[in-house]
């Protein structure tokens, strides 16, 4: 018998009911029935899906992914292996990258620069694609068009790679410049994404509606709005502010607090909606614009590019001087020239979890839009698409599901082929960290 299981058998029926709550309906929700009044005016029943599913074959669907392999060394380094791939009509477009890296920076932050330079293949696997003749329906990329726009870069202290989340949005807006052009649709299509916009979006509107009845000075509603954004920005600096004015209107504000304090809570928009959408359906779909940071970044940088280079460049701009400063400026101006993004989610199955749904509107550049706002776009094509590919509840898009089955980078293949290869191209064993897990226990 494990040597822990009547600890923990004491421990969950001690906590049963707290942890039951918090394991399958997630963190308490205060302002439930608020976002279900507000959600059903957001929301889009679909009573007849079959209105929007096609024939499979019908469509000329390009679905692009790709996959990792980490390991730290015990030369300090971090070797990984990644591999990106696009498909279609059995047509194979794929793109490998293996290197060592060397980073001063957290764990955390390196593998979020291993991830960004495996969405970089996804970008190059598809634009090769496009210029060899791709010509269908959609391109499809698993994740977030938004999210990988929506962080502007900065130098990563990594060797010999500074410059790598520069040619990240370089490729990116090439390729989004070639599907405008070419007049493709491409989607990102993520499944339980940690994104907040719907919730705060609707969370505004329940903010707007409380502050209309609050009997309080006109301009303390006016800093109680500034206050509210500022929660997404400086959560401390804001909360303080909030509360040396609870001390002047005491409970009158206890609605706000509790609305100001589920805003800076992580609630995701996908436990939000599968508590409270009422049918399968949609939520109207959002145009968005930059984060308060994103914005601020920004205006940093039209107002003086080359010295915003330098701030946030430092290194490279020492070492490569004029040239790189001018070539990572022009990176910059073409971030100003980014589409603006509609995101929507799509529940087809009440047992499932929504599915997140992102599609560049290119009539508005993303500075150009502010808070999230309601667009009428045309999401038709999207959603049959999305319709069409869907599975149910072990499959969120067929296509997604092929390319990943492709792609998919297990642990036992580079374990077992690409490392003993390298291993005897370099006549000598590799040694992995201390970190590295070399059983593996049932």
């Amino acid at each position: 018998m494990p040597a822990f299981l009547e600890d923990f058998v004491h421990l969950i029926n001690g906590k049963r009911d707290y942890l039951r709550e918090r394991v399958l309906k997630g963190k308490f929700n205060p302002l439930e029935d608020e976002f279900k009044k507000h959600m059903a005016a957001h929301w889009v029943p679909l009573n007849d899906l079959s209105s929007f599913s096609a024939d499979i074959s019908s469509l000329n669907v390009m679905a692009v992914d790709s996959s990792v392999y980490s390991s730290l060394l015990s030369s300090g380094g971090i070797l990984y292996i990644s591999r990106g791939m696009a498909m279609y009509r059995g047509i194979v477009s794929k793109k490998m990258d293996v290197e060592v890296i060397f980073s001063r920076e957290k764990m955390s932050s390196v593998n979020d620069f291993i991830t960004a330079k495996m969405e970089l293949l996804e970008f190059e696997v598809a634009l090769e694609a496009l210029k060899n003749g791709f010509d269908g329906d959609a391109i499809l990329i698993d994740g977030s068009l938004y999210g990988r726009a929506s962080h502007l870069p900065i130098e990563p202290r990594v060797d010999d790679q500074r410059d790598a989340l520069l040619h990240y949005f370089r490729v990116y807006k090439n390729l989004l410049d070639f599907c405008h052009k070419s007049n493709i649709l491409l989607l990102g299509i993520s499944k339980e994404s940690r994104s907040t916009f719907y919730r705060d979006y609707l969370l505004h509107i329940i903010f707007n509606e409380k502050i209309r009845m609050l009997d309080v000075e006109e301009e303390d509603k006016e800093l109680l709005g500034e206050i509210f954004f500022q929660v997404l920005d400086s959560e401390r600096i804001a909360f303080e502010r909030f509360y040396r004015l609870k001390k002047k209107y005491g409970v009158k504000l206890e609605t706000i607090d509790v609305i100001l304090q589920e805003l800076a809570s992580p609630r995701p928009d996908y436990q939000l909606i599968a508590r409270c959408a009422p049918s399968i359906g949609y939520t109207r779909p959002l145009l968005l614009g930059p984060s308060i940071r994103m914005a601020k970044r920004l205006r940093e940088y039209i107002k003086n590019p080359e010295e915003f280079v330098r701030k946030y460049f430092p290194r490279l701009s020492a070492e490569r001087g004029d040239d790189f400063i001018q070539w990572a400026s022009n990176v910059f101006k073409d971030i100003l020239n980014f589409p603006s993004f509609v995101s929507f989610y799509v529940l087809l199955d009440l047992r499932d979890s929504p599915i997140r749904i992102d599609m560049p509107y290119y009539d508005k550049t993303l500075f150009e839009v502010g808070w999230p706002e309601p667009t009428g776009a045309d999401i038709e094509c999207a959603l049959k698409i999305v319709v069409t590919g869907y599975c149910g509840l072990n499959a969120y898009n067929i296509w997604l599901k092929s390319v990943d089955e492709k792609v998919r980078l297990r642990r036992k293949v580079a374990d077992e082929i690409y490392l003993p290869y390298l291993e005897k191209m370099f006549g000598e064993k590799i040694i992995r960290g201390r970190g590295y897990r070399r059983v593996k226990y049932p």
